[in-house]
């Protein structure tokens, strides 16, 4: 897929246009590899529902890590299983990509010193999955950081704050619902910099804001869930919480999307 997309005879031979996955965030130096694709429960443009399916992001081929396209395999059972769709961005779009995303959240003030502090005080900070999430025309990345103490080899990461980017708003908070309020305040979904439009500037509806309202009451009981698993030691539990998780981040930003469409 990171080459076969290119249609034209001379810029495919000439190697023009390729793309490539990009490097995961959470991984540095000589340990850096390239970030694996996330299950994730989600609506791709065009689509009347919401799938679960596996994605990836991608990066142009040649060093630049701006977002070329994002990818999902459809992997709900069904006549669609295993489809294959690619939201691909034109090349004078400069959407930031999975690392300039996780460069943009170290270069923020609060949030520098706030991963100083955590990584003081015998304590290791580890960014889990940044996930990618298309939304309101734009894309959502969410990123959970977890503190683990550095004392005990056997302690659990637990999650201690939420970093959130949506064009260029950064939230970070301790939940999800605090983080996405950071960044959409009463606008959620608009100005997202991948398509552009009119607002007829009407009030938000209260049967979409209680929506949006329920499914992030329901990102809190998922990462608390996770949290009491972990301190638990159950992984099973943990693994259903994280799946909650996602499923209620997904639910809470279609909401969005569908409120700023209206």
């Amino acid at each position: 897929m990171s080459s076969y997309h290119v249609k034209n005879a001379t810029a495919f031979y000439g190697g023009q246009d390729f793309w490539r996955v990009p490097r995961d965030p959470s991984t540095f130096g000589n340990n850096a590899s390239a970030q694996p694709p996330y299950y994730l429960t989600l609506k791709m443009p065009g689509d009347k529902k919401a799938a679960f399916s596996l994605t990836t992001p991608f990066v142009p081929r040649g060093g630049r890590e701006n977002l070329a396209a994002f990818a999902t395999v459809n992997s709900d059972p069904g006549p669609d299983y295993g489809k294959i769709k690619v939201l691909q961005l034109q090349r004078s779009t400069n959407i930031a990509g999975p690392s300039q995303v996780s460069s943009n959240f170290e270069a923020k003030p609060e949030v520098a010193t706030s991963l100083s502090l955590l990584r003081q005080g015998g304590s290791n900070v580890e960014l889990g999955n940044l996930l990618t999430l298309p939304v309101g025309g734009g894309l959502l990345y969410v990123q959970p950081v977890y503190v683990r103490a550095t004392a005990n080899t056997a302690a659990y990461p637990l999650l201690q704050k939420v970093l959130v980017s949506f064009g260029d708003q950064i939230g970070y908070a301790d939940t999800v619902k605090g983080a996405l309020d950071q960044v959409f305040g009463g606008n959620a979904g608009q100005g997202s910099g991948v398509t552009t439009g009119a607002t007829n500037g009407t009030k938000s509806d209260p049967a979409v804001t209680a929506t949006v309202a329920e499914a992030l009451a329901r990102a809190k009981q998922a990462l608390s869930d996770g949290q009491a698993a972990l301190t638990k030691g159950d992984f099973t539990a943990y693994g259903k919480a994280q799946d909650a998780l996602k499923q209620a981040i997904s639910d809470a930003v279609r909401a969005e999307s569908n409120a700023a469409k209206k």
